[in-house]
């Protein structure tokens, strides 16, 4: 059997022999893209234009359209050269979304972009995707991530524990969302990838999130292979690692996971490269200090812990297989020889090419 797993920009082929394969989730592509686009323009217009969140390929996808249909289309973005690298139409009409700088209504509530608490009407774009910590990552979520003085930060310091959470109602969704709460102005177009296309716009929420995105339990078997999600998803081992976690019920305690992430960015957050550099010790963990990314260490210790894991990245081996303490692997040939070597040549491996879309119960 021959199952193709998102890998970065391409993809990485996997081939099983029948009585290997145990159950494959995998979410084949299907775009909605022209009415998505339609949808979006008529909401766009009277605004000052659409604050683009992040260039996940199905927002860049409905970026580039929106562009080329609309002359007079502006958009505001974190990286706006990285928006007009993605999206040529785009090009003059981007900027940057400004340093936090303005405060935001409410007490205690600290400050954000001035593009984020004008009164002007805006439309909120971004893809959406699970997340162990606040559950879901909507429009509104990302917004308040990417233009909010701490918003990680307090997500972090108003979590429920340290167990992963995707798709799970949570105060730290609740207090990102309520940093906006009083914004006048803001419309949200959060869209819903299949097979990393544009397949739906919702408003958000995790409601709506549960009924995209979440799938119902398989049996676990002694091994799994999970695909983080490919670009947009798996740049860094930060972002595949959030991925993973909800995607483990498919494998057994103490069984093989094979993660396929291409990683070509690196470790990601400033926890996991202090991590791996040994500046994050338990003592820094008991202590409650707190950097960017910090609920990814104890997402790892549990993968580390709990499962045997085998890398198929581009990281360097010196990170993969140094603190992490993952096997690595070059190519799924090697992956699969390693997990076999484990469990045993008759072992079932189930497989999830895209956890970035799948959440298992």
């Amino acid at each position: 059997m021959e199952i193709w797993i998102p890998y970065g920009e391409v993809e990485s082929l996997v081939t099983l022999k029948a009585e290997n394969l145990g159950e494959t989730l995998d979410t084949p592509p299907e775009s909605h893209l022209d009415q998505i686009a339609a949808n979006l323009l008529e909401r766009a217009k009277g605004t000052e234009g659409v604050l683009v969140c992040d260039l996940k390929p199905p927002t860049v996808k409905v970026v580039k359209a929106l562009a080329a249909q609309s002359a007079e289309m502006r958009f505001v973005a974190p990286a706006p050269r990285r928006l007009e690298a993605e999206v040529p139409e785009s090009k003059e009409r981007v900027t940057q979304l400004g340093p936090p700088s303005a405060r935001l209504p409410g007490e205690g509530r600290g400050k954000a972009s001035p593009e984020v608490v004008s009164p002007s009407k805006r439309l909120v774009l971004a893809t959406g995707e699970p997340d162990p910590l606040l559950g879901y990552v909507d429009a509104g979520v990302a917004l308040a991530l990417a233009g909010v003085e701490g918003a990680r930060r307090l997500a972090f310091e108003r979590r429920a524990g340290d167990e992963p959470g995707p798709l799970k109602d949570n105060p730290s969704y609740d207090a990102l969302t309520g940093l906006l709460s009083g914004l006048t102005g803001l419309s949200y177009a959060t869209l819903v990838a299949r097979g990393g296309e544009p397949y739906s716009v919702i408003e958000g929420g995790m409601k709506e999130a549960r009924d995209n995105y979440s799938s119902p339990a398989i049996p676990t078997a002694k091994g799994a292979i999970i695909g983080a999600g490919g670009k947009g998803h798996d740049e860094t081992l930060s972002h595949s690692i959030r991925h993973v976690v909800g995607a483990l019920s498919a494998v057994k305690k103490g069984g093989e996971v094979i993660i396929v992430a291409e990683c070509r960015a690196g470790l990601g957050s400033t926890a996991l490269e202090n991590f791996c550099s040994g500046k994050v010790t338990d003592g820094f963990l008991k202590r409650g200090s707190y950097v960017e990314g910090l609920e990814e260490i104890y997402y790892l210790i549990q993968l580390r812990d709990n499962y045997s894991v085998t890398l198929l990245s581009s990281l360097p081996e010196i990170y993969a297989s140094g603190k992490l303490k993952f096997k690595t692997a070059r190519g799924a040939g090697e992956a699969l020889d390693k997990a076999f070597g484990s469990i045993g040549r008759a072992a079932k491996l189930n497989v999830v090419t895209r956890a970035s879309e799948t959440v298992l119960a």
